[in-house]
């Protein structure tokens, strides 16, 4: 994660969104009102997500961290779902899971 976004917290001029009901700050690329490209999304409760958008949805290469800004996970995303191949971790920073993801879950 850049150093800037661990200070971000309000820094860096961004748009409120209203995303399946939650509060977020965005900072990013848009297109028709939507997240689109590259963008930083910044939830109420500390979560943050950085990579790829489309049509306002994760898709493509991004990141989650958890609230404490540990990555929680790396990876590729469909339609707002983890799909392909990702790396989730702990909150404590230890590997959780490393292999293909389908629909929004570890494929064992």
């Amino acid at each position: 994660m850049s150093e800037g976004m661990k200070q971000y917290r309000g820094k860096v001029y961004h748009e409120l969104l209203q995303q399946a009901g939650f509060s977020v700050a965005y900072d990013g690329e848009m297109k028709e009102g939507k997240p689109e490209g590259f963008g930083r999304a910044y939830y109420r409760d500390g979560r943050i997500y950085e990579g790829n958008w489309k049509d306002g949805q994760y898709h493509g290469q991004g990141c989650q961290y958890y609230p404490n800004l540990q990555l929680w996970y790396e990876g590729e995303y469909n339609n707002g779902k983890r799909e392909g191949f990702g790396k989730s971790y702990f909150e404590d920073g230890k590997l959780s899971f490393e292999g293909q993801w389908k629909d929004g879950k570890p494929v064992k």
